[in-house]
């Protein structure tokens, strides 16, 4: 059975009446009783616009903070590594295919040069024929290992995805009304954007993330294990070039200029080829970060409506209803909706409120619903403020048909 009984009316269209008091009189009854009443006095409920002006605007698109760049990746990594370790299986497993595909082509590649070599040594037909079947062998594994890399990582990415967008959805669910009303509400349009089309590009991101960073670094590792296993010396030898050229240069000075610009552009263009997969992979990183901001920004707003640990379970109600000296205003640079209105419903009585529109009928059961928080004042039912009350068990109790008419066409 519902609290009460509760009609909201809107007059027409009429001259302004005189303001008079706040009239309501309600005599005990054994029975369901009928009253009507009417708010007439603009010190109590003043004209507000209707909700649907209201809610025209949005929150900034991005939190105007300033940050260190570096701090603000690793600050996105934070947000990403929760989510990153519940999905380690998928992750692990593209890993560990990267790394047999790393071994392969250190197999590969000794091969290939062994391959031509022979072709021009005169060697026979069938040997090449061994070499060239192991060599398509080892390529046909490489591609397939590639494969399932790519399905293992792409899989642990939309997985991080879904539960970032779950959890984000969780948090938008616990909002209270005003966080979709008022000056400083987010449209539906926002946030479906930021849950669909933003959380996708985090996808993006952190597939880039896995499938580049931790395979460059294994193929880094192993180009200069197979430099060493081929020649130990010639390795040593190319990396004492740059700290040589460096004294050369400081030696001679202008004379070798150009040589050096030839030089440093060599070493920049092989420097580049090798970091070329992690570079990618910062840079992707650093194109998803505004999407994780975005996206965990609606996480990051406290709500105004906060259900108390040791609320009371209402497990069954009599009606009564009483509106304490309550106050209420939508926003700071608003006008009250509600200026200490004192309302007495008692159990099975229908009430109805008769006011302009955007008077603050509705306001009235939503401050009773818990969908917004009272400037001031209390609101109790059977004598229990509703602040102490856990909200499932309130909202279970009250039956709202809205004013807004949805239509399926």
């Amino acid at each position: 059975m519902p609290l009460h009984s509760l009609i909201l009316l809107s007059p027409p269209s009429q001259p302004p009446l005189p303001p008079p008091s706040l009239h309501l009189h309600l005599r005990p009854t054994s029975k369901p009783e009928t009253k009507f009443l009417r708010f007439n006095s603009p010190s109590r409920l003043p004209f507000i616009p209707p909700l649907k002006l209201i809610n025209s605007t949005k929150l900034p698109l991005n939190p105007q903070t300033q940050q260190n760049p570096l701090s603000k990746t690793l600050e996105t990594l934070t947000k990403l590594k929760p989510f990153l370790q519940t999905n380690h299986q998928p992750i692990l497993l593209g890993w560990l295919c990267s790394s047999i595909s790393v071994f392969s082509l250190l197999k590969v590649i000794p091969r290939i040069g062994s391959f031509f070599s022979n072709l021009t040594n005169n060697i026979s037909i069938s040997k090449l024929g061994d070499q060239g079947l192991v060599l398509g062998v080892l390529l046909l594994a490489k591609l397939v290992i590639c494969y399932w890399k790519q399905v293992f990582l792409w899989e642990a990415a939309l997985r991080v995805v879904y539960q970032m967008r779950v959890f984000v959805f969780e948090k938008v669910l616990e909002r209270e009304l005003g966080f979709f009303e008022g000056g400083n509400a987010v449209s539906p349009g926002d946030i479906a954007y930021r849950i669909t089309a933003e959380a996708s590009d985090v996808a993006d991101t952190v597939f880039a993330l896995l499938n580049t960073t931790v395979p460059n670094i294994l193929q880094l590792f192993a180009m200069a294990t197979q430099m060493l296993v081929i020649s130990p010396s010639l390795s040593l030898i190319s990396e004492m070039v740059i700290p040589c050229m460096a004294f050369v240069i400081a030696y001679l000075g202008e004379r070798l200029l150009k040589i050096s610009t030839r030089a440093y552009l060599s070493i920049a263009t092989l420097a580049a080829y090798l970091n070329e997969g992690i570079g990618k992979a910062y840079n992707e990183l650093k194109q998803g970060e505004p999407a994780v901001e975005r996206l965990f920004f609606l996480t990051k707003l406290e709500s105004k409506v906060i259900e108390k640990p040791d609320a009371i379970y209402l497990s069954h109600v009599n009606g009564e209803v009483k509106f304490c000296d309550v106050s209420f205003k939508y926003a700071d640079n608003m006008p009250h909706v509600l200026d200490g209105l004192n309302l007495h419903i008692k159990a099975r009585e229908t009430t109805a409120l008769v006011r302009p529109s955007g008077g603050g009928k509705t306001t009235l059961v939503k401050l009773l619903l818990r969908l917004y928080k009272p400037s001031s004042g209390s609101i109790l039912v059977d004598n229990r403020n509703i602040q102490n009350i856990r909200l499932e068990s309130l909202r279970r109790h009250v039956g709202l048909v809205s004013q807004d008419i949805v239509s399926d066409q």
